[in-house]
């Protein structure tokens, strides 16, 4: 079986997210989609993993990863 490192990025607002980082994709309590994901960041002592939560619709945020995933593209799902 072939591993899909994923070369694509999803863009939301200003934030780029490469579908290869994300941890899970679940309902918030107002039944909106959120997504999990793993990113770097720099804080204090150095760079650091760090993960983050953001509100999305759920069918079009999965056909945004899949088709980053495929082209290698950015994909701007608030387009």
């Amino acid at each position: 079986m072939q591993q899909i490192i994923s070369t694509g990025y999803i863009k939301i607002g200003n934030d780029y997210i490469n579908p290869y980082n994300i941890t899970h994709i679940g309902k918030n309590p107002d039944n909106t989609t959120y997504v999990g994901y793993n990113t770097i960041a720099q804080g204090p002592y150095g760079i650091a993993p760090t993960s983050d939560r953001i509100p999305v619709n759920s069918d079009k945020f999965a056909q945004c990863a899949i088709k980053a995933m495929q082209t290698g593209e950015i994909i701007d799902i608030m387009a």
